[in-house]
């Protein structure tokens, strides 16, 4: 990432938008920082966005600010909107549900199972009404993870 100072200002900018700039001045692949200074063009240190509540808030690059030495990448920090908040929500009850139907060993199995083998495991453990009822318990919780990643 790098950064196009004007008056004091840098607004971020890339090689390519430089290369445009200046369709009649060849660019080496890779420009050493002291030709861009030359075009008052210099490399953004990124930094890892701030902590934050991620399930109200996202972070946003805003435009790089000078450190001496260096420009620094930096964030602003904005509220997410309802549809966002609802969304965030909505995926980290999926994931919940995900990682509890891989924690369940009855459910993997079946899931993992070839036919074959779910008609042995029914075959084998469906002996009464309480046994087929564990049964419909097992596959109700696998179809509901499964259905809320396909309609979610």
């Amino acid at each position: 990432m790098y950064v196009k100072v004007e008056n004091g200002v840098g607004t971020e900018y890339t090689l390519r938008q430089l290369k445009q700039d200046n369709p009649n001045t060849s660019f080496p692949p890779k420009p050493s920082d002291e030709l861009l200074a030359g075009f008052d063009i210099y490399p953004v240190l990124l930094t890892d966005p701030p902590a934050l509540d991620e399930a109200t808030q996202k972070a946003v690059a805003a435009d790089p600010a000078y450190l001496d030495p260096y420009w620094v990448q930096q964030w602003d920090i904005v509220a997410k909107t309802t549809a966002e908040q609802g969304a965030y929500a909505s995926e980290t009850a999926r994931q919940k549900d995900i990682a509890l139907l891989k924690a369940d060993a009855q459910v993997l199995a079946l899931l993992k199972a070839r036919p074959a083998g779910i008609n042995n495991y029914v075959d084998n453990n469906v002996t009464d009404l309480d046994s087929a009822k564990d049964l419909l318990k097992i596959l109700s919780r696998a179809v509901a993870v499964l259905a809320h990643t396909v309609v979610n």
